[in-house]
């Protein structure tokens, strides 16, 4: 019986090799988000790839498209393999933030990967990262 040391020196040996042969990004993430109550403003997606970034609010990519039906598809194209996370939100009013109460608790539906949570805060970057491996990853999401 192999032990889960094994299998995990295993894995990321898998993982260094795959990175190593593949010497362009050629990775794509496809999130497909639906749930909107208004066809208004915006959805907006910012995508990290370190947990520094992640922390610092400094997304390696960003996305904004405009909410125009119940369902909108993004991409992010050439991505390296790795860990990712991603935050979002429905900018309903389009004013370019997530609007909040006077608690500071948000107005306006968000999400982020893994569908993390966190009662007093946004999650860990250890709660929300997952891996987007060579070629094609989708994530559906379904917004509250």
């Amino acid at each position: 019986m192999a032990s889960s040391f094994v299998t995990a020196d295993a894995s990321e040996a898998f993982l260094a090799a795959q990175s190593a042969t593949v010497k362009t990004p050629k990775s794509t993430l496809s999130l497909n988000v639906t749930g909107m109550d208004k066809l208004e403003g915006q959805l907006m997606v910012a995508l990290f790839d370190t947990e520094k970034a992640y922390e610092d609010d400094t997304p390696l990519k960003g996305e904004t498209v405009n909410v125009t039906s119940e369902s909108v598809k993004v991409k992010f194209s050439k991505l390296r393999i790795g860990d990712y996370a991603f935050k979002l939100f429905h900018d309903e009013n389009g004013n370019g933030e997530l609007d909040t109460d006077v608690l500071g608790i948000p107005s306006e539906p968000y999400y982020f990967s893994n569908d993390a949570s966190d009662p007093f805060s946004a999650p860990e970057w250890d709660e929300a990262k997952f891996l987007v491996p060579h070629g094609r990853i989708t994530k559906d999401i379904t917004l509250d």
